[in-house]
């Protein structure tokens, strides 16, 4: 059904990334920590061309369980999907709400920061 919509269709993953120095360098390894996998909605907020390098910026909307707290913040790093679509990048926002497309209940919105070199 061409009419049919879902709140929250697109699955993602906030993580955090590090490198583990404690090993000589030729052993180095990126560690992946996730933080919160959710159901969520991406939509693309801006995008923009400057040289070579192509930026994209997405809202990352997602509702939260009640009396749960938002467990993302600045820095940490997301990956999803959207119609087959890869959108990662660093989360360079949080924002709580309670209004929008919550349908009254508690949630957050992700600004994604996307960079394609």
């Amino acid at each position: 059904d061409r009419d049919d919509t879902t709140a929250f269709p697109f699955s993602g993953e906030f993580y955090t990334s590090e490198i583990d120095k404690t090993d000589p360098m030729t052993q180095w390894k990126e560690k992946e920590t996730t933080i919160a996998e959710v159901m969520c909605d991406i939509q693309e907020n801006t995008n923009s061309l400057a040289g070579a390098t192509a930026k994209a910026r997405y809202e990352v909307y997602v509702p939260l369980d009640d009396g749960a707290d938002v467990p993302v913040q600045p820095g940490h790093m997301f990956r999803g999907t959207m119609y087959g679509l890869l959108v990662a990048g660093k989360v360079i926002g949080v924002f709580p709400s309670q209004v929008g497309s919550f349908d009254g209940k508690r949630g957050y919105l992700a600004r994604v920061e996307a960079i394609d070199k």
